[in-house]
């Protein structure tokens, strides 16, 4: 039946779910026709495992969609890194290969797959599952649809209107986080140097800017993450209060009858909450996530480095007056622990000076 057919199936659980439940309390117990009500609750009943393998046929169509994907990223990940290792080899040099590209290809192309999944799976819930809704309230009582669906409509619109500026506030927090991460495993591995030339102070001045730069991207993600929450209230709990406000008018005018009422309370709470919420936590989290690993397996500079490229160096820092042990040995950053050479240069005009060329994160 394919991903649409099972959708269907999985949506129609929705639909007889609150339906039976609002025709087994009007034209059943509360008539006093209990068979009746019975044969509406069992018939909602036999629709709960008919959905769930509906759901169970759905995994098995998403996996069709997103293996296709999966592997056309393995192949421009294995693509580039052979051909950035035949570069490396026909320059020589001595280049160390490319680690990077294990990452890629085992960790960070799993990451796109598994998020990639989800958005589908959050995706086609959301919208089968409200149409599903919609769907019944229109069966139930068309008058519904005014209560429940400008609240409904303004929280999805408000979280669209939020999501990318929300992502690009996701991706500074990680780009901050690995900035201070790489800071202090530079600053680790040339601990001796560092403390050789006294350049303590500077180089704690540097981490802290990185320190304050990531706490500062961290609040500015907590602040726009408040518009998902905003967007459940709207969206989800709204119209349930606004139902619930609007039931003994609607009641008393007899627009609504009270199966109808319980019909549309089921829809909501669930069918209606569950799902927006599953919505917003994936888009926010999966979501963010497949943009920044699809950025860096796709971005030119994953797969290949330009010829003769050397590594980023800054320029040189303030001169610093020597530790205690006099001038550094001759070596970079770690250049105890085997790290690769940036020397420490030792003007033979300043002695009791020296500088630090490398840079350090």
């Amino acid at each position: 039946m394919g991903l649409f057919g099972w959708s269907v199936v999985e949506a129609g659980q929705t639909f007889l779910f609150g339906y039976a439940l609002a025709h087994a309390l009007d034209q059943g117990f509360l008539r006093g026709r209990q068979g009746v009500g019975l044969w509406w609750l069992a018939l909602a009943a036999v629709a709960v495992p008919v959905g769930a393998y509906g759901t169970a046929r759905v995994f098995g169509a998403v996996a069709a969609l997103v293996e296709p994907v999966r592997d056309r990223l393995v192949r421009h990940v294995v693509r580039g890194g052979l051909a950035t290792a035949v570069r490396a080899a026909a320059r020589g040099g001595g280049r160390p290969a490319d680690s990077a590209v294990v990452s890629r290809l085992t960790h960070q192309v799993e990451i796109a797959r598994d998020s990639l999944g989800g958005i589908v799976m959050v995706l086609r819930s959301f919208a089968f599952t409200a149409a599903g809704v919609v769907a019944g309230m229109i069966a139930l009582a068309p008058v519904l649809l005014l209560v429940v669906l400008p609240p409904l409509v303004a929280g999805t619109a408000l979280f669209t209107l939020a999501l990318r500026p929300l992502a690009r506030r996701q991706r500074d927090f990680l780009a901050a986080d690995e900035a201070v991460a790489e800071e202090c495993g530079a600053l680790a591995g040339g601990l001796r140097d560092i403390t050789a030339c006294g350049a303590q102070r500077p180089m704690a001045e540097r981490a802290d800017r990185r320190i304050a730069d990531a706490l500062r991207a961290s609040r500015a993600l907590a602040t726009w993450g408040v518009t998902r929450t905003l967007a459940l209230a709207v969206a989800g709990q709204l119209p349930l209060v606004l139902l619930l406000t609007a039931s003994p008018w609607l009641l008393s005018t007899h627009r609504l009858t009270p199966g109808a009422l319980l019909g549309a309370l089921a829809y909501l709470t669930q069918s209606l909450q569950p799902a927006l919420q599953s919505l917003l936590h994936t888009l926010t989290t999966s979501g963010t996530r497949l943009t920044v690993v699809l950025t860096r397996l796709t971005s030119p500079s994953a797969d290949t480095a330009p010829a003769g490229a050397e590594p980023a160096v800054a320029g040189p820092m303030p001169a610093v007056r020597p530790g205690p042990d006099g001038p550094a040995p001759r070596g970079g950053l770690g250049a105890g622990r085997g790290a690769p050479s940036a020397a420490v240069r030792v003007s033979p005009r300043r002695r009791g000076r020296c500088s630090l060329p490398g840079r350090v994160g």
